[in-house]
């Protein structure tokens, strides 16, 4: 039996999608366009350019479109990124453009470029903002179903929940309904025969903007082996290890943590508070709401982070607005008793493998975790419960099976 034909277009700085390709691959007749693929990731350019544009990691973040298993079947649209980090480098100069219109030109130029390579497949797996500059049009044309993947809530509910918290930290706001890239996502979304989401918030937030339920499909993506039960002791000590990863800003929910270990700290908790990732943005919320015992680590490779995963003894994840975050999914499949918010986009039953707490609730992250700490019991019972059911029903093959499965209902209809 002949494999389904698929060209997945990842966009500019592709996320997860090279992950997904490389599963999917396993199960389809499989080709990915996505932006630059340098020769040498580790030459001098990469190392140049990753001083211009103040990108520590660029070599990093480039290697990892270039997976072994899809070679002759990658393609390269690197005009947008160069477009773009021009640009960007023109805005630190004169203020202009916004970086809000640079990113939408960006996305439009590779949409654009990205249609020499759509031909001879018989779906077009989209992420949600590169279908435009005529590419779902030329999918369309060359007789494909098309996909349009997206991950994070619909732009409007960003616009309702979001938007305030940066104006009143005086930030500029570049989500939303007014930012060039997101009336993208949209469009991609209204001209797909399916709009696949990766949580069932997300869902939730298209269905609230009168989205057509029967063109969604919820897929969680997967988690990698090697996270699966690294927790294995759950004694905490004098003071409970509480661990966030990810991109530590507004959207993740940092002022509501910040605010909620200042009130460990009246409440004489003993904590040790540590992030993993990204924080810029969130250093005038660190400066306004001071905490001792917390520790920026920033960026760290996997082995570190699977480390400091085993050796925590609570994760929380109070974010706003989601799609489903790798990094909640990789401490639930660790093994820890995680605190997050329903906008999280985890697949948390709250009581059973996770507590759920509402957004934007400083008191009910600090009582979740004054109540977790002294429950070894609950906390083993949870982070166990999370393990089961990440390994049983969030792995990467299941995400590759999935998908199959909805390419060939699309097919057959």
């Amino acid at each position: 039996m002949n494999k389904i034909k698929v060209i997945i277009s990842a966009g500019i700085g592709p996320l997860h999608f090279m992950k997904s390709a490389v599963y999917i691959y396993k199960l389809t007749d499989l080709s990915v366009i996505q932006s630059w693929i340098p020769k040498n990731t580790d030459g001098w350019f990469v190392r140049l350019l990753s001083k211009l544009i103040k990108h520590k990691h660029l070599s990093t973040g480039l290697k990892k479109r270039k997976p072994v298993e899809l070679k002759d079947r990658n393609y390269s649209c690197a005009l947008p990124d160069f477009f773009l980090w021009g640009g960007v480098l023109i805005n630190r100069i004169i203020k202009y453009p916004s970086r809000r219109n640079l990113a939408g030109w960006a996305w439009r130029l590779y949409g654009f470029q990205s249609r020499k390579y759509i031909k001879n497949a018989e779906i077009f797996h989209v992420r949600s903002g590169a279908g435009q500059g005529g590419a779902i049009r030329k999918a369309k044309g060359e007789g494909m179903k098309i996909i349009v993947d997206h991950s994070i809530a619909h732009p409007a509910y960003m616009d309702k929940h979001l938007a305030n918290e940066y104006m009143r930290n005086h930030e500029i706001f570049t989500l939303g309904m007014k930012s060039p890239l997101f009336q993208y996502t949209v469009k991609d979304a209204e001209m797909a025969d399916r709009v696949v989401v990766n949580s069932f918030f997300v869902k939730k937030t298209f269905i609230e903007q009168g989205f057509p339920e029967e063109k969604l499909k919820v897929i969680y993506l997967g988690v990698r082996e090697d996270f699966i039960s690294l927790k294995t002791d759950y004694t905490v000590g004098e003071s409970v290890k509480l661990l966030f990863t990810g991109g530590f800003g507004f959207r993740k929910g940092a002022e509501y943590l910040l605010k909620a270990l200042q009130t460990l700290e009246q409440q004489n908790i003993k904590f040790e508070m540590k992030v993993i990732g990204s924080y810029e943005e969130a250093i005038p919320l660190i400066k306004k709401y001071p905490v001792k015992s917390i520790n920026f680590l920033g960026f760290i490779p996997q082995d570190e982070l699977k480390e400091h995963l085993k050796e925590s003894d609570i994760y929380i994840f109070p974010s706003l607005c989601e799609g489903c975050a790798s990094s909640g999914m990789e401490a639930l499949a660790a093994g820890l008793p995680v605190i997050a918010t329903e906008e999280s986009g985890l697949p948390i039953s709250n009581g059973v493998d996770g507590i759920i707490i509402p957004s934007k609730d400083c008191t009910a992250i600090a009582n979740s975790i004054m109540n977790l700490c002294v429950d070894k019991e609950k906390m083993e019972c949870l982070g166990r419960n999370a393990t089961k059911n990440i390994q049983e029903n969030y792995t990467w093959e299941k995400y590759a099976s999935q998908f199959k499965e909805l390419y060939t209902t699309l097919l057959n209809k």
